[in-house]
Parts: structure tokens; C-alpha cells; sequence
């Protein structure tokens, strides 16, 4: 870690301090300024007067004990990680915790410094993309709200213009439970995008607690805006329970192709998609099946465009190239995404991999139900049907 953590331990046992000081230094890579607290109230005066990223806590401490110690510093106006420090071995009060929202529970005889900083780093990220969805949840509210109010103003004009008429009533009803339904959908969306994303950071880090902090959030980012622009596609859906697949996939496509910094005259991309409108529990696990699928062609399908000067290396391959298909067969639909790069290693068993990439992907094709078939000639093929 390149960034030095401010870490604030509010802890009464000068040993248990020390301890934790010394673990945490023994960890490489790991940057850290540490300051103590001995009571609950001087620790809130601390972090009132100086930003920390993370607070290690104590639940009994000589001014506050037990499980509303944590209550105390998460209900501060101070929204700062917890991560709970505890010497008594209480699952219930250590799984009550994670659910009111601290964002681990340590037991101080069994965590190792590396264990520590790994929960530490964890914690912060998570934190980070907590706000990070409160911020687009919040955004997607007033979007409601605006619709709302622009309903209500229609309904009113349809009133005036056909007065006691009884179409203007069906109308009226009709708009009404139009947004009841837009309230609902984008209620059940957020909830999903949400558990989506955390579960995606979850996998990422413990599989890769060792990856480069810019790449890690780099793919959370593109992951992130994998299931962005599914939102916006459902904004610009006359059926709000249903979006334009294919328009998401080329604004997907081409975002990747944008954000890689991709020379088209290097790699092309090539679409035959077919118009298949999709819904929201099906949409979300497709774009993210693309965006895995898609970004590890441009990351590892050409090396030879990072060595374009190599004279050993032959002129006919330079040409990349990148293939999304999206059809109907029969009452099945495939989604298929193949290179002509130069395949996948030998060694790598797609469906039992480690690569947190492809892991990913064997989640999604069993969340949708279908099957994946993979075609190593001439490049990688990888066919989803469902």
C-alpha cells in the first residue's frame, strides 16, 4: 500500500496497544500513523479533530462497556470504518455487529498483522464503496421524485382537459400505478445492484489481497459501470421492468475499448447483436459476463501489441481482433464472446480456475442457468447459453 493509513485504536490495555502497534509494523507494504485513545469519549474528541481512516475498537472500555460501546461510535457524526477489536469470543454479539454495521470483528488473541491489515484495508474500501452506492441511490431518488412531480403535473393537466370524462380516470390510474411500479423497480434494483457490487469486492480482495491497489480498483470501477449503465439503459426504457440489451452491450464495448485506450487500428471490435430486450435479473449478470469476458481479451489476448517493435514476433497477428454476439436460438438465448488472440494457457481448467475473472463468470452462468461452452481454436471462444 502506497497510501499511509491513520489509524485511531481506542483501547484501556497499554499491552494489547502495544501489541497491535508492533504486528501491524511487521507488515510489508503497509504505511500506517497510529494514534491511542484510553476511553470512548477522548477517542470521539480525537476523531472530531483529525480525519482517521479507520477506527480499531475496544467494546469494553472504562466509560462505556459491551455491545453499546460499538452503538456509541457508529451513531457519531464521525463515519469513520469500525472494525471491532474484542477479547471475549461472542459469535452473537460478533454477527450483531456486522449487522448494524461494523465492518469486521477481530478476536485480539487470534489475529496475525497480516490478517489485521488485510481486515484494515478491507474495511476501507468496502467503506468507500458503501458511500459510493448511498451517492447513486441517492441520485436515483431524486431521479424518482422528478418523475413523480412530472406525473402529477400531467394528471393534473389531463384533468383540466377532459374534465369528469372517464378516460381522463383511466388515465389518471394508469399513470398512477405506472409509478408504483418505476417506485418498486428501481426499490428491488438498488438492493440488487448493491449486494452485486459487495459481493464482487468481497471475492476480488480475499482472492487477490495481493493485487496492486490501482488495478483492484480499476476492476471494481469497470464492474461498477457494468451495472451504471444498465441503470441508465432502464432510465431510457419506456418499460421501466425492461431495458435495450443491445444498445447497453455496444455502450459497454465501447466504454472498455475507451477506458484501455485501445487503438482501433491494433484491435477491432467486432457486434452481431440481435434487438432482445432484457429484464433487470438477467440484464445485470449478462453485463457483467461481458464486461469479465471482454476485458480479459484486451488485457491478455494481444501481447504483441505492447511489443509492436519486436521484430520476432510475425506481422499477421497484429490485427486483433474482439467478437460479441447476442441471439435467439430457438427459445434459448447465446451470448458469445471470442478473440483471435493467443488463447487461453494450457494449464488453466476454465470452469475450475482460480482467476477471480473467471470465477466470477462461472457464478453468473449458473445464476442465469445456463452453460458455457469454450472453443480454443484460433483464439478463445467462450459461448453462454441460457
Amino acid at each position: 500500500m502506497d497510501k499511509v493509513t491513520k489509524i485511531l485504536m481506542i483501547e484501556d490495555n497499554p499491552r494489547d496497544v502495544r501489541l497491535i502497534q508492533e504486528m501491524l509494523k511487521e507488515v510489508s507494504n503497509f504505511s500506517f500513523e497510529f494514534k491511542q485513545a484510553e476511553r470512548l469519549e477522548e477517542g470521539l474528541e480525537y476523531l472530531k479533530n483529525d480525519g482517521f481512516d479507520i477506527l480499531l475498537l475496544d467494546l469494553n472500555l472504562p466509560d462505556s462497556t459491551g455491545f453499546n460501546t460499538f452503538i456509541k461510535a457508529r451513531n457519531s457524526k464521525f463515519k469513520v470504518p469500525i472494525v471491532i477489536l474484542s477479547g471475549a469470543a461472542d459469535e452473537e454479539t460478533a454477527v450483531e455487529a456486522v449487522h448494524e454495521g461494523a465492518q469486521d470483528y477481530l478476536m485480539k488473541g487470534e489475529v496475525d498483522g497480516r490478517l489485521l491489515a488485510r481486515s484494515i484495508f478491507y474495511a476501507i474500501e468496502r467503506k468507500k464503496a458503501e458511500e459510493e452506492l448511498i451517492k447513486h441511490r441517492d441520485h436515483l431518488e431524486e431521479l424518482v421524485e422528478k418523475r413523480t412531480l412530472g406525473l402529477k403535473e400531467a394528471n393534473k393537466q389531463l384533468r383540466r382537459e377532459i374534465n369528469e370524462r372517464k378516460q381522463a380516470e383511466e388515465e389518471i390510474r394508469s399513470s398512477l400505478e405506472e409509478k408504483k411500479i418505476l417506485l418498486d423497480e428501481i426499490q428491488e434494483r438498488i438492493q440488487n445492484s448493491l449486494q452485486t457490487i459487495i459481493s464482487i469486492i468481497d471475492a476480488e480482495y480475499f482472492q487477490n489481497h495481493g493485487k496492486k491497489p490501482n488495478d483492484f480498483n480499476q476492476e471494481i470501477e469497470n464492474r461498477a459501470k457494468a451495472v451504471e449503465l444498465i441503470n441508465e439503459k432502464l432510465y431510457q426504457s419506456e418499460d421501466f421492468a425492461m431495458i435495450d440489451f443491445a444498445c447497453y452491450i455496444k455502450d459497454m464495448t465501447k466504454y472498455l475499448f475507451d477506458f484501455y485506450a485501445v487503438d482501433p487500428s491494433l484491435v477491432s471490435l467486432e457486434m452481431d447483436i440481435e434487438g432482445i430486450p432484457l429484464d433487470i435479473d438477467v440484464a445485470i449478470p449478462c453485463g457483467l459476463i461481458i464486461n469479465e469476458l471482454v476485458t480479459n481479451s484486451l488485457k491478455h489476448a494481444f501481447p504483441w501489441i505492447k511489443n509492436i517493435a519486436d521484430e520476432s514476433i510475425s506481422k499477421d497477428v497484429e490485427n486483433g481482433k474482439i467478437y460479441v454476439k447476442f441471439h435467439h436460438d430457438n427459445e434459448k438465448m447465446v451470448l458469445t464472446v471470442a478473440d483471435n488472440g493467443i488463447g487461453l494457457p494450457v494449464n488453466i481448467d476454465f470452469l475450475n480456475t482460480e482467476t477471480t475473472g473467471f470465477r466470477l463468470v462461472n457464478k453468473l452462468v449458473k445464476q442465469l442457468s445456463g452453460e458455457i461452452k469454450i472453443n480454443k481454436t484460433n483464439g478463445t471462444e467462450f459461448k453462454i447459453i441460457f
